[in-house]
């Protein structure tokens, strides 16, 4: 039985959070936007004094006769007391997400550390006895109130549903707290001595004068004093995920997590099948695409993209309304209501992502940017998260968290924008935007099979040393198209990604989601009306139903199917092809025969692969049909 409480803390701790929303008009259903500006939507905290007063109302006619006839007073009651109940919990989520956006903003510091761990313990409570106490309507003449807005199925949850332990609450206060301390010890500089100078990042960076074998030596110590650091940390959450997962039934986190905090259609066993296509048709097609765009039309790109802010925003927002009026009309919400904090801070933790203001019904973007073309691109990715929040009308108690659809949500408006990439900035850095997206997404494909199956192979062992987690990560992340020296035995710099400490397997969406995305991309290409179609009909189905399920239901290809991976490979291939005056048809080479290519191509390899790991530090049901390997 899924414990409703459980999932809704390991959703909390994700970089997306997601509430209700939507506008009045066209394909979304009403919802009320209160137009209320970010700066006075006040962080007052919250004590569940007037939740707890409404869960007790109907606590006490559930005990009574009256719940087991129909009867009008009592239902206009029971809905009454409900209504209070979703608004209460509307005002929790949206008290939650304000100190969360406080604690990103002010790196971490101590007291919006502590409020945001008190709330995050107090959540976990105060769902469980929502649901502990809903429970009590199911197999009553009122059981319909709750199935108009959760669903038979999570009716049928309730019947079975377990209180949480004393047991399980301690175990995800602990993950809550060792995820803090790692966010605390990112968010501090480390040091090193060499030759006794003291080096930190800063000073290694603003020094002009050392030779590059010394400057490497310095970046790899100090990569391995940061993956020290936080590797002890990650090992101690393995530990405590594992035994959250075995209360629960499972014997790995990484299924537990599959299975509950995502409601994936698919298992990790299903998308093995994926990674192995992955790793031989699209680690040849990411080192492709790294050469596609010149160093000159990169500089070009970045000299026509120094903005920060407003400037972003002005950039971007007049494409919106050539997608659709409605993206244009929500957009404009954001903007004059100031719900997105771009610019640049030194006191803002390296995190992006979108949160619900289900209070407000609306939602709010957060970004510490890079001072690049990538703040244009995370934007644009971040609207994509914003649309479907502000427009999804579930209440926050009952919202939906199938991320694998959630971020086609942001990919896919990602994907559409390049073809607005010249008129956005010129012909040659135009070219590099457009290539420069599709090459990312490709690396997302890549990224979210790599620490996918690296995060599997950890909860699948639970007491690994930091040693070995390092070595694991080292053989797997070589499969996938990272070079190492001969006598480097381990690889360091998965522990500056968040994902792989707040949101474990929360990666692989960023694969299966990007390859839905490129699909769309490359239906655009052949159909833009149809593609924006498609898009915008994903978009106002919002994250109700699964991956799957939501793919086939608006036509885009089944990823898990015969030989989808390679047909997509193919695709991306042959349109750069056709766009470089190259012979189109040819086809993604597996790995083995790229091998085999000469120098250049393991010079392509290395460079990819040295671009790709900047990029990457930011990224942060049985199939019936498998992919056949070939």
């Amino acid at each position: 039985m899924k414990k409703l409480a459980a999932s809704w803390l390991a959703l909390a701790l994700c970089c997306l959070l997601l509430a209700p929303s939507a506008l009045a008009a066209g394909r979304y259903p009403e919802k009320d936007h209160l137009p209320v500006d970010f700066a006075d939507m006040a962080y007052t905290g919250y004590d569940g004094a007037a939740l707890r007063s409404a869960l007790a109302g109907l606590e006490e006619i559930a005990a009574s006769p009256a719940i087991r006839t129909e009867d009008a007073g009592t239902r206009a009651e029971v809905e009454s007391l409900y209504g209070r109940i979703l608004s209460e919990v509307d005002q929790l989520s949206t008290q939650s997400a304000l100190i969360g956006i406080r604690y990103d903003a002010n790196g971490a510091d101590q007291e919006a550390a502590d409020e945001s761990a008190a709330l995050a313990e107090l959540s976990v409570q105060l769902f469980d006895e929502c649901f502990q106490t809903l429970a009590l309507l199911a197999d009553t003449p009122y059981q319909d109130i709750l199935e108009r807005d959760a669903g038979p199925e999570a009716v049928e949850q309730l019947r079975s549903y377990q209180a949480l332990t004393d047991r399980e609450a301690a175990l995800y206060q602990e993950q809550e707290r060792l995820v803090q301390a790692y966010d605390q010890t990112m968010a501090q500089p480390v040091q090193v001595t060499v030759d006794g100078r003291v080096w930190t990042e800063e000073a290694l960076a603003q020094d002009q004068e050392l030779d590059d074998e010394t400057w490497w030596e310095i970046r790899a110590r100090l990569e391995r004093e940061r993956n020290r650091a936080a590797g002890e940390i990650f090992l101690q959450l393995v530990r405590v995920r594992t035994e959250i997962a075995r209360e629960n039934g499972y014997d790995s986190y990484a299924d537990y997590a599959y299975r509950e905090t995502y409601g994936r259609d698919y298992t990790a066993e299903n998308i093995q099948t994926v990674r192995e296509a992955a790793k031989r048709y699209w680690v040849p097609l990411e080192v492709r695409l790294a050469d596609a765009v010149s160093e000159r039309e990169l500089r070009s790109l970045d000299v026509r993209t120094r903005a920060c802010g407003d400037g972003i925003l002005d950039a971007v927002q007049p494409y919106m309304g050539r997608i659709d009026q409605e993206l244009a009309e929500t957009f404009a919400f954001m903007r004059q209501y100031h719900l997105c904090d771009i610019a640049p801070s030194e006191s803002k933790l390296p995190v992006g992502y979108t949160v619900g203001l289900p209070a407000y019904g609306s939602a709010f973007i957060f970004d510490s940017p890079y001072g690049d073309h990538q703040d244009y691109a995370t934007l644009i990715h971040e609207f994509g998260h914003f649309n479907e929040t502000f427009h999804s009308a579930e209440s926050d108690l009952w919202s939906s968290f199938h991320i694998d659809v959630g971020e086609i949500h942001s990919q896919g408006l990602e994907v559409l924008f390049t073809a607005y990439a010249e008129e956005m900035f010129g012909p040659e850095g135009g070219r590099a935007f457009y290539w420069s997206t599709i090459s990312n997404m490709v690396s997302s494909v890549l990224d979210g099979c790599m620490y996918d199956e690296f995060q599997e192979a950890v909860y699948s062992d639970p007491d690994l040393t930091l040693e070995e987690v390092n070595r694991l990560f080292k053989d797997v992340s070589q499969e996938y198209g990272y070079p190492y020296e001969e006598d480097e035995e381990e690889s360091y710099f998965w522990a500056e990604v968040p994902h792989t400490f707040q949101s474990p397997m929360y990666y692989i969406s960023y694969a299966t989601s990007a390859l839905s995305a490129l699909d769309l991309w490359l239906l655009s290409l052949e159909d833009r009306d149809r593609a924006v179609d498609v898009y915008l009909e994903l978009a106002a189905m919002g994250m109700s139903r699964p991956y799957r399920e939501t793919v086939e239901a608006v036509g885009l290809r089944d990823i898990f199917r015969g030989k989808t991976m390679r047909l997509l490979a193919d695709g991306i291939q042959d349109r750069l092809a056709a766009e470089t005056g190259e012979r189109p048809g040819g086809g993604a080479l597996p790995v083995k025969i790229l091998a085999v290519a000469g120098g250049c191509a393991a010079a392509g390899i290395a460079v990819g692969a040295l671009l790709g790991r900047q990029r990457r530090r930011r990224q942060t049901a049985a199939a019936e049909d498998p992919w056949e390997p070939f």
